[in-house]
């Protein structure tokens, strides 16, 4: 009979570690999902304190960054114009890769872009790295992402 109830009570342990397994998964950020651009932010490369930020404008929020799960991103850009007006500049699908544990980014054609932070609603990407402030060290721009 007791080896009835520990075979029963191992059972039951090992069912809710697999539960457990399975929440973990189910709660680990994803790239995957429909971004839209939110903000831009320039982060000191001296001391990593905020240079700048600057809200997306209402056109460029319109943008749609579609990073599916077969490892395709479409990109659909609206900026302004010439004469101001908000323009749609296409849409583009291109290859993606996203390593978790390395934190980079590589969208086909462009160098690895580095991630900053991803949730399950926002995804800071670098961008560029630039001397903003000129005072010789490379700061990094930030485009912040939401869902």
């Amino acid at each position: 009979m007791k080896k009835i109830l520990f075979f029963g009570a191992l059972s039951v342990l090992a069912l809710s570690s697999c539960r457990k397994d399975d929440d973990d998964e189910q709660n680990t950020p994803t790239v995957v999902g429909i971004w839209k651009p939110s903000k831009e932010i320039v982060i000191s490369g001296k001391n990593g304190a905020i240079i700048s930020s600057e809200v997306s404008t209402t056109c460029y929020k319109k943008s749609t960054f579609d990073f599916k799960s077969n490892n395709t991103v479409t990109v659909d850009i609206y900026e302004e114009n010439m004469d101001g007006a908000c323009a749609n500049y296409g849409k583009e699908t291109l290859s993606y890769s996203y390593d978790a544990v390395t934190k980079k980014l590589k969208i086909e054609g462009e160098e690895d872009q580095e991630v900053l932070n991803l949730t399950s609603n926002e995804f800071q990407i670098v961008i560029e790295y630039s001397d903003v402030n000129n005072d010789n060290f490379d700061d990094k721009i930030v485009l912040v992402l939401v869902k």
